[in-house]
């Protein structure tokens, strides 16, 4: 059933615009780097910020998840009425915030700033999230928004369970310091995408 599907079709029916290529690009870095260490989250708070408990690992998620829903409200609001330029440059000013709160996260000592760092976080997402959603949506090609949906769930679920894995390895390996040292990193790659489809429309 499936070579039935894919047989016969144009190479042009698998492609994608930039903006949409450079949305999931981008996607599987952030969503990658942030699945390297949320899985075991908890396991960081307990075992290696003095004080910390499952509880207060709990409570700290909550902080990221209450900075994320205020900045999406006040976010959304702002980018009504701006363009594509600005809404890309909205997004990398989000992602940089995500990767400045894991880089905190590595050397978080105590309790207090595991909520900040985590609100820091939820910030950052809060205010990339708006302007990437709505750059995805506004740039599906025609007749193959279903398609696109597809591929950017599998594409970027693909990422994130890989970096599942990895991240339980990485931190017993190298420990949790490394480990979100590594995130922030894989996480500032996800502008890259952005910065180069902003430099290809400047040079076209």
């Amino acid at each position: 059933m499936l070579k039935e599907q894919f047989l016969g079709r144009n190479p042009s029916h698998f492609q994608t615009n930039p903006v949409v290529k450079a949305f999931i690009i981008s996607e599987v870095l952030v969503w990658s780097a942030w699945n390297f260490f949320a899985p075991i989250y908890a396991i960081f708070a307990v075992t290696k910020v003095p004080g910390g408990t499952v509880e207060i690992a709990a409570s700290s998620y909550s902080a990221h998840l209450v900075g994320r829903i205020i900045s999406e409200l006040i976010t959304g609001r702002y980018l009504i009425k701006k363009n594509d330029q600005q809404k890309f440059i909205v997004s990398i000013v989000g992602i940089a915030l995500i990767s400045i709160a894991f880089v905190g996260f590595a050397f978080t000592q105590q309790i207090i700033y595991l909520f900040v760092f985590h609100a820091l976080s939820g910030i950052g997402i809060g205010i990339a999230s708006p302007a990437k959603n709505s750059l995805f949506s506004t740039h599906l090609d025609k007749n193959k928004e279903s398609s696109e949906w597809g591929i950017y769930d599998a594409v970027t679920f693909t990422g994130t369970a890989s970096a599942a894995a990895l991240g339980g390895f990485i931190a017993s390996s190298f420990g949790f310091q490394f480990l979100f040292l590594l995130a922030s990193f894989v996480n500032i790659l996800g502008i890259i995408p952005y910065f180069l489809y902003i430099n290809q429309k400047h040079t076209t």
